[in-house]
């Protein structure tokens, strides 16, 4: 049965996962529900759903977005429905986190990861860690996430003084994903081939710098390049999450 413009369904939003093509994911579930279930996913941002009125002024009219509740039932559909009245394009996850969770599709723990509007530090390097760091924070952590870029040196005091992650220039990129919560295999995987240099057809990343003067500018330009490395990794590999 098909259930749009209703509902999407896990198998068509997981593809969407890692690139700008990621709908802005509203998880509305009740708090036992997500103490049953302590994961989150990529990008989500939970909002209990009498807040929905609320949204209408923080999300991108632009962008569509999927409501997430337990089993894709009530909560979901209501606050879907809500945003569509305001104007959004809206769908509900079919079958919820729970459908998510069954097909085992990458998720976050909430035990370790940043919440969502939290800003995140990040050593100012211009080289390939920079752009590829900031893409794993917007594209599995939080898409509209404020990237604060400071000299390597000062990351732990700036990260301390705000109460924010920090990226260490010393530490591999797949162990802190590791340590915030983000632990899919091909994830650690693709990042670590990039990061190493191994990753075929991204040596353009250390060319990117020469382009741009700042983090900020850099970030801009490589995210839409870093997601499309992305989608040709899972064609390369043959990854298919169904």
């Amino acid at each position: 049965m098909d259930h749009t413009p209703y509902a999407v369904s896990a198998h068509d939003l997981v593809d969407k996962l890692g690139t700008f093509h990621l709908p802005q994911l509203i998880d509305v579930r009740f708090p036992e529900d997500i103490c049953e279930t302590p994961h989150r996913l990529p990008t989500a941002r939970h909002v209990p759903h009498r807040d929905v009125a609320e949204l209408a002024w923080v999300l991108d009219r632009t962008r569509p977005v999927v409501t997430i509740c337990h089993r894709g039932l009530k909560l979901s559909h209501g606050v879907a429905a809500h945003l569509r009245s305001a104007g959004f394009s809206a769908q509900v996850l079919y079958g919820g986190n729970a459908a998510w969770r069954d097909a085992q599709y990458p998720t976050l723990s909430l035990a370790t990861c940043p919440t969502h509007g939290t800003p995140w530090v990040l050593p100012a390097t211009k080289d390939r860690r920079a752009p590829l760091s900031a893409w794993i924070v917007r594209r599995w952590f939080d898409a509209n996430a404020t990237l604060l870029w400071v000299p390597p040196d000062h990351v732990q005091d700036v990260a301390h003084r705000f109460d924010a992650p920090a990226w260490s220039g010393e530490t591999a990129l797949t162990s802190t994903c590791t340590a915030f919560g983000l632990t899919d295999p091909d994830v650690l995987t693709h990042v670590d081939a990039i990061e190493t240099g191994k990753a075929p057809g991204t040596n353009w990343i250390d060319m990117l710098p020469n382009l741009h003067e700042t983090d900020e500018d850099l970030v801009e330009a490589a995210l839409p390049v870093l997601d499309a490395a992305w989608l040709a990794h899972r064609q390369l590999t043959g990854q298919d999450r169904t």
